[in-house]
């Protein structure tokens, strides 16, 4: 009869543990990416009322334990956020973050920024690096795609006092995550320059006709000084002309914006067939301030043409970018960090690393929503799609947080059942105390 005192004890223990564990849940009801627990339960062990042997079971159980506290992942409710910074995870994988050469993985997203000099004392070679609210560093992949030029002009020397800034190399539109053991700090240059890439190529298109009436064409050239000048084709009917088809004497200059400087001038002729496509033009290349520029104006009846009868037109498509300073920069949903600068270019710099485990439930839960890897969770992956190209795995979501999956209704119904049931355990221990002492008393 005194088992039964032992096997309602541990009844209570259990729920009461299985009570922390509701408590726990309720607790962090707001807190971001939290994710709740459940209490898993077993018996101890159990023993048999006699050795005989008989078709149906004649166990006694001896009490419950409980066995584990299982995570539950599933998906967070998501909260709109002002800062681009902030992220959430959609499906599976983990952000990581790093402090004093240890690693630790968590689904919430709240990060910010905090300035470091690449050069000490250096004010112009500053980077923002990506921090958790507690100053751990969020990791990825780094390109290495832009460098700082400490002689760089950023275009506000004035008012700066000082020249340098870090300069984009090589615009890319996406990024590779390295190996997952490669993985590093995420650091956004805060003076970032997209440089100039000077006009190689012009071409033009439209309809010169037949009329004899001036016809001019121009095209905006960038300049390796990152001068937007103006390359202008003017067209005169040729005084001699061909026994079939029409000729045009060209005139092609390259002045900067507002004509004051000259920079090439070259005199030549377009000559069209009788069905009015260009034949022959003999200005190939013109100098736009020490580069050469290409002048096309296609072939056949692919670009300037001279047909009688069809609406006079001109047009200009060329090459190369002005140079552009960072404007803002963005995280899209492969957590691609995203640069976009004053010329209207983007690239891509960075990319935020999402982990994932063989076994998330192994994982050592190490409080304020951090968790390390054990034995039992494996080590962190990459995922892959089906020709080996290394994916995220989930949707990263810049300007929302992942809320807490911790469900008040689903903590409440089972507080009741766990107190009902710690309850029931102590009637046991009080009913088992009053049948001891009936059977003493009958021995009196």
């Amino acid at each position: 009869m005194t088992q039964g005192y032992y096997t309602a004890i541990s009844g209570i223990q259990a729920n009461q543990y299985g009570m922390d564990v509701i408590s726990d849940n309720l607790a962090n009801v707001s807190t971001t990416a939290y994710k709740s627990s459940t209490a898993e339960f077993a018996d101890l062990f159990s023993k048999a009322i006699s050795s005989s042997n008989t078709p149906t079971s004649n166990d006694i159980g001896y009490g419950v334990k409980l066995q584990a506290t299982s995570f539950q992942f599933t998906q967070g409710t998501f909260m709109p956020s002002d800062r681009f910074s902030d992220l959430a995870l959609e499906g599976n994988g983990w952000f990581g973050v790093t402090s004093n050469g240890e690693s630790s993985y968590t689904r919430d997203g709240s990060f910010s920024f905090d300035t470091y000099q690449k050069t000490s004392g250096d004010v112009n070679s500053s980077t923002n690096r990506l921090v958790t609210a507690d100053g751990q560093f969020v990791t990825g992949t780094m390109l290495s795609n832009f460098a700082y030029n400490p002689s760089f002009d950023y275009g506000d020397q004035t008012l700066n006092g000082a020249v340098g800034a870090y300069v984009l190399n090589n615009p890319a539109s996406d990024v590779a995550l390295s190996d997952v053991g490669s993985q590093g700090v995420l650091e956004f240059p805060t003076r970032l320059a997209y440089p100039v890439v000077p006009t190689t190529q012009t071409t033009f298109v439209g309809n010169l006709g037949v009329v004899d009436e001036t016809r001019t064409i121009s095209a905006k050239v960038i300049s390796a000084n990152n001068d937007a000048n103006q390359l202008k084709l003017t067209f005169t009917k040729s005084a001699t002309q061909p026994t079939s088809g029409i000729a045009w004497d060209v005139v092609a200059t390259v002045t900067s914006n507002d004509g004051s400087i000259v920079y090439d001038t070259q005199n030549g002729q377009a000559t069209f067939g009788a069905s009015g496509a260009l034949e022959n033009f003999n200005i190939s290349s013109m100098n736009n301030d020490g580069t050469p520029v290409a002048v096309n104006l296609g072939a056949g009846y692919s670009g300037v043409i001279a047909i009688d009868g069809v609406g006079i037109s001109g047009s200009s498509t060329s090459d190369g970018v002005s140079e552009g300073s960072l404007t803002k920069y963005g995280i899209n949903s492969n957590g691609v960090i995203i640069a976009d600068f004053s010329n209207g270019r983007q690239s891509a710099i960075g990319r935020v690393a999402v982990y994932h485990f063989q076994n998330d439930q192994g994982l050592n839960r190490e409080g304020g929503t951090y968790y390390t890897q054990s034995s039992d969770s494996g080590k962190p992956i990459f995922w892959s799609d089906a020709n080996g190209n290394t994916i995220t795995g989930a949707t990263v979501r810049s300007n929302y947080l992942e809320g807490s999956n911790a469900d008040v209704s689903v903590g409440l119904t089972d507080m009741i059942v766990t107190q009902r049931a710690y309850q029931a355990n102590s009637k046991i221990v009080t009913t088992v105390d009053e049948m001891i002492q009936k059977a003493l008393s009958m021995h009196r």
